[in-house]
This record gives C-alpha cells, sequence and structure tokens, in this order.
C-alpha cells in the first residue's frame, strides 16, 4: 500500500494547481534567535474556534466550531463572509486548488430511528468555482464511513500535490489488525482513500510509532516532503502511561519497501527535547513554518512551544488567561508571513504574534 503512495506522489509534479500569478504572495525564513510580539486588536465574534488555516491567496479561514460555520477574513481580520453551515467544523486545510478541506460532522436519521445519528465527515468547499465567495461555496461531503457513527476526523493536512493526510479516532478497535479507529489516513486527490499510513503503529504501545487519540497533524508548507508530525493525548486505558505525545514521522526506503519511521530516535540523536515525555500535557494544535520549525499548541497548558527542524526547544511563551501572551485552551495554529495565528478557543479569539529578531 506505501507503494501507491509512492506511486502518487511520483507524478505530483503535473498536479494541477490554482493560478496565483495575480495574487499577493508571503513566507519568510527567518533565521536565528527570535521572539513574538502579539498583535492588537485580537480577532473576535467567534464560539469555541478550534482551528485556523491561512489560504495561499492569502486570506485566513476559521473553524468557528460552536457557530457552525467557516469564518473567511483578510489580513487585516475583516470578515469577508461565512459559509453555509457545517456542524461542528474543527479542523481546516486548503491543497494547492484553493479549495478548503473540513473536518466535520453531521445528523441524519437512519432507518427504524426516532433520533438523529451522529456521524463524523470530511467536507470540501470549491472555493474558485463560486468565485471565492465563501457565502456561495456549499460544503460537499466527500468522506464518511456509514457503517461506524462513532469515527470523528479530528485534523487534516495537505501536500504538494494535492492529496491529504486525515487523523481519525474512535473507542473501539484499538488491537485489531486492520482497519483500526486510530488512524493516519491518506486520501488522493479526488478524495478517494488510498490507505491507512499507520498499520504497523503499535495502538497499546508507550513508544515511539504508538498511536492514540490524535488531536492533530502538521505537514510542511512548502516542497515535495511526504513528512508529518501528528499529535495525540491520553487514551481512555492508559491514562496514567506516559508516552511521547507528538511525534515527526517521514517516509524512507528501506530495500525494496518503504515505510513511515520517527525522524528522531533519542538513542542515537541524545535527548531531544520534542520527545520529553512530560512535554506536553494537552497538545491539540499543530503547525510548521517555511523554514521546518514547529509549533505545538498545548491546551491544558495554555501554551505555545517552539522546536527548531532537530526537535530543539527554540522560544515558547504563554500562561492562562486572556492578557497578552495568555490563552485559556489554545487550539488551532497557522503561520504566515512571520506571523503565528492561534485559535484561542476558549477566549473565543484569534490572537496574532509578529516574529521578531529584536531581544531588547
Amino acid at each position: 500500500m506505501i507503494g501507491a503512495l509512492i506511486a502518487l506522489l511520483a507524478g505530483g509534479c503535473a498536479e494541477d494547481r490554482f493560478d496565483l500569478s495575480t495574487l499577493p504572495t508571503g513566507g519568510t525564513n527567518v533565521v536565528g534567535e527570535t521572539t513574538y510580539v502579539q498583535l492588537n486588536p485580537a480577532w473576535t465574534g467567534f464560539n469555541q474556534p478550534q482551528a485556523i488555516v491561512i489560504g495561499n491567496e492569502p486570506f485566513a479561514y476559521v473553524a468557528d466550531t460552536e457557530n457552525d460555520r467557516i469564518v473567511m477574513l483578510d489580513l487585516s481580520g475583516r470578515v469577508i463572509g461565512v459559509s453555509p453551515p457545517v456542524r461542528r467544523p474543527i479542523a481546516l486545510a486548503q491543497d494547492k486548488r484553493l479549495q478548503l478541506l473540513v473536518c466535520a460532522q453531521f445528523d441524519t436519521l437512519l432507518p427504524g430511528r426516532t433520533v438523529p445519528t451522529t456521524f463524523g465527515a470530511i467536507y470540501r468547499l470549491d472555493l474558485p468555482a463560486a468565485a471565492h465567495g465563501i457565502a456561495q461555496a456549499s460544503p460537499r461531503r466527500v468522506f464518511f464511513e456509514p457503517s461506524d457513527s462513532s469515527r470523528r476526523y479530528t485534523s487534516v493536512a495537505t501536500m504538494f500535490d494535492n492529496s491529504y493526510y486525515v487523523t481519525r479516532i474512535g473507542p473501539k478497535n484499538e488491537l485489531a489488525r486492520v482497519d483500526r479507529d486510530r488512524a493516519v489516513l491518506l486520501f488522493a486527490k479526488n478524495d478517494s482513500l488510498i490507505t491507512p499510513v499507520t498499520q504497523n503503529f503499535s495502538p497499546d504501545g508507550t513508544g515511539l510509532l504508538s498511536i492514540h487519540q490524535m488531536t492533530a497533524i502538521a505537514t510542511l508548507p512548502t516542497g515535495r516532503s511526504v513528512e508529518y508530525v501528528f499529535a495525540q493525548v491520553e487514551a481512555p486505558t492508559s491514562s496514567i502511561v506516559p508516552f511521547y505525545k507528538v511525534q515527526w514521522i517521514r517516509l524512507v526506503a528501506e530495500g525494496q519497501t518503504t515505510n513511515y519511521v520517527s525522524k528522531f530516535y533519542p538513542s542515537a540523536d541524545g535527548e531531544i527535547d520534542l520527545l520529553r515525555i512530560n512535554r506536553f500535557t494537552r497538545p491539540v494544535g499543530l503547525t510548521l513554518d517555511p523554514s521546518g520549525n514547529l509549533f505545538v499548541a498545548d491546551a491544558a497548558r495554555d501554551s505555545i512551544y517552539r522546536f527548531n527542524t532537530r526537535g530543539v526547544e527554540r522560544y515558547s511563551f504563554g500562561g492562562s488567561g486572556s492578557g497578552t501572551k495568555q490563552f485559556n485552551a489554545p487550539a488551532g495554529l497557522a503561520f504566515f508571513d512571520r506571523t503565528l495565528y492561534v485559535a484561542d478557543k476558549g477566549n473565543n479569539r484569534i490572537v496574532r504574534f509578529r516574529l521578531s529578531t529584536d531581544l531588547r
């Protein structure tokens, strides 16, 4: 099945994408020590926002979870429009065609039932087809599993060829060898499921390549990398057992096969800040900047952490509250043009932090 991934990626250079030649561009590689300055005012008017993505146009899109909608803003924070209703959106991504992917839910009345059943689902909003009017971009359901209403899709991340990863969780099948609830799923650009890419991960382990209740996934925003990073929290059955809550995974060739492996091995690489067992409590948000620096939002510690490409912690900040550099259950993260965007879920706002090399 991994061979299908290699074949898919091999044709990525010919992949269709939206023509951005007439749109503004951004993104900056940053070298050296940095600090972050909070920009005011915060963006408000949301109800427990759980995700934010900065598109390639660039516009900002916010999963306004408890308002059952996606909000589209310009980078000054002005609301451009809102989507038609989509039930409890919790994760967002945009592909190179400027189409949005959304992890959400829907209710339906099954035959013989008197109470609606809730299913997890993946939706697509074709913004170019709606002339980028998000109010006219009807959410199209592209994937759900009708045989299992207990499964939920918690995050989505796109790759250079418009294929994408989705994290799936559920209460069952932790020890099943096939079709486990907990999995990272790989989808083709046409939304067909290619394969779970975590079948060899341990659902009851505590070491590297263990897999539990995943909350977020992120891919590199540039280049042709197939690396991804995922965050996870304790499974109810192993809440007292420590394990690696953030894992950085890469695809490598091993003889005639290819496999997903950990990017870091403490036994060979020495102590890795990112893999410190007690570094995180509830990591729920991830993003990577163009230089490969990783940002992690910890909802339990009300903090944001930054790690370089070697897994070394370089700059972190936070604290409980609603003041400067304070959060209440921060969730989704996005990075664009030297600015970090945080969906500060408990404070019902989006806060922004400008990267600066001035440490005075």
